[in-house]
């Protein structure tokens, strides 16, 4: 084990700021106890035409027609370009591809939660991500993707649709295999003491 001294930590910025207080108290965590939740899970499997796809990172982009405004009323005085160059001159987005597959697994979530609101209990989540193949072979291919960007697409799509936020997500089990038909099984019940 590696202990991290106290200046380490403040270096970081991971030094504790309070002593969290047991169920939430004045200046502490709200946390969920360990017991028995009465919602009842929701289990669903998502056919693909192509194998499951991982997240993509969100993509920033230079809005190219703000920067050349801003070099036009600038009037060439390099502080005021750079001013008004660094307010909102770029974009962020997420990869089509990525969006377009978050959607397909949110609309099968949905089927699958039928008039249930999200879950606002801990959960455990099991995913298992078959992938067009042998299925006496192991997806390792640099074209599978890692099973953790595999699982934050699948984890994204189910936010505010099958539990309430992802940070009620206590306990995942993710899985990559191969198999005839691509596919992603999805399992969320209330999580286990």
């Amino acid at each position: 084990m590696v202990r991290l001294t106290e200046a380490d930590a403040r270096r970081l910025g991971i030094a504790r700021t309070h002593t969290p207080k047991a169920k939430g108290g004045k200046g502490g965590r709200a946390r969920s106890a360990r017991k028995d939740y009465a919602e009842a899970g929701v289990a669903f499997t998502v056919a693909l035409t192509g194998d499951p796809k991982p997240k993509k990172r969100a993509r920033t982009v230079t809005d190219l027609e703000a920067l050349r405004a801003a070099f036009v009323a600038s009037r060439g005085r390099l502080d005021a370009f750079m001013g008004m160059a660094a307010k909102g001159r770029s974009r962020t987005f997420t990869p089509k591809d990525t969006a377009e597959y978050e959607k397909v697994v949110a609309e099968a979530a949905r089927r699958a939660m039928g008039d249930r609101k999200p879950m606002e209990c801990p959960v455990d989540v099991t995913l298992e991500f078959v992938l067009a193949g042998d299925p006496g072979t192991w997806p390792t291919s640099p074209l599978d993707g890692d099973a953790d960007n595999l699982e934050k697409a699948v984890m994204d799509a189910m936010n505010g649709v099958v539990f309430a936020d992802d940070r009620l997500v206590v306990r995942a089990t993710k899985v990559k295999l191969c198999g005839a038909e691509p596919l992603v099984n999805v399992t969320v019940d209330p999580a286990a003491p």
